[in-house]
């Protein structure tokens, strides 16, 4: 199945405009139209008419962060073609579009989604960024994004940017030789090579990793398909050099809105009960159906 995510820019709104598909993870048309002036909502439906062409009638999903155009597609179209075209109320806005869209959806095998846009979902992400490229470089008639141009993935620095987005981690200790889950928030170095969190140490799982460091993790950015998270495993202990305490504090609170932000300080005046852990990483797995469809896991090498 294929995987599309579509978005449209027009800034301002109204204004110039571009679209773009990201095709399987990757940029793949960017295209505008010759107006002068156009709106996110014009280039949001070209988007999804590039995607429904390019498909050909093979089965694919088409993500999309406009419930406007979805509606149109699968409530409202259907009645006004029945009607002619016409609706009550008033004229239909776009219809060339709508015009365009709806039999293409409909000769289609496609599966309209709506997702939240601007929510960190990596796909809709790529495709915002690529049309406002579109827009910025006045892009007119829809045109295939060289691949050139479109930077090779990198797995090391996708799980970097996993990292970056998830906000709970599932850590798992073992206790009397029996694996124990608990989620805890947590922020990630920026070579993928360790993971750090807060707990205090009476806590079972800070007890456990005191008799037994093996520990492994699990981080899920996108739980609805395509999926996107991270698996690893390696070692863990408490930190005890202040300097690198304080360098993960700043970086906790900056993720979490000054949560644990001042560790550094509650240790150093002797008033904290809580204490910093680190996960040195030894394996690193990502499972990444947005940028390597396909259901592969990915091991990602560690700098």
């Amino acid at each position: 199945m294929i995987i599309y995510y579509t978005d449209g820019s027009a800034s301002p709104n109204p204004g110039p405009g571009g679209f773009s598909v990201i095709k399987n993870g990757k940029p793949y048309i960017v295209g505008g139209e010759d107006a002068s002036e156009t709106t996110n909502i014009r280039m949001e439906g070209l988007a999804i008419v590039a995607a429904l062409e390019d498909s050909a009638g093979e089965a694919c999903q088409i993500y999309t962060d406009s419930e406007f155009w979805i509606n149109v597609i699968t409530k409202w179209a259907p009645g006004w073609a029945a009607n002619g075209w016409k609706k009550k109320g008033g004229e239909i806005k776009n219809l060339d579009i709508v015009q365009k869209v709806y039999p293409l959806y409909e000769s289609s095998d496609a599966t309209l989604t709506w997702v939240r846009g601007h929510e960190g979902d990596e796909g809709n992400e790529m495709a915002d960024e690529w049309a406002n490229i579109a827009r910025e470089r006045g892009t007119k008639a829809p045109q295939k994004v060289e691949q050139e141009s479109a930077e090779e993935l990198d797995p090391a620095e996708i799980a970097r940017q996993h990292f970056a987005a998830g906000k709970v981690m599932q850590l798992s200790t073992l206790h009397e030789g029996s694996p124990r889950v608990n989620s805890v928030y947590y922020v990630a170095s920026d070579d993928n090579s360790a993971v750090y969190w807060m707990s205090e140490p009476e806590r079972r799982h800070s007890y456990a990793l005191a008799i037994d460091s093996s520990v492994a993790g699990a981080v899920v950015v996108k739980s609805d398909y395509p999926v996107v998270g991270l698996q690893f495993t390696g070692h863990a202990s408490a930190v005890s050099d202040i300097e690198e305490v304080k360098h993960i504090a700043t970086k906790y609170g900056q993720k979490y809105g000054g949560l644990g932000g001042d560790l550094h300080e509650r240790i150093s005046a002797g008033v904290n009960k809580h204490v910093l852990y680190k996960m040195t990483i030894d394996s690193l797995e990502m499972f990444d159906e947005v940028n390597f469809p396909g259901g592969k896991v990915i091991s990602v090498d560690l700098y």
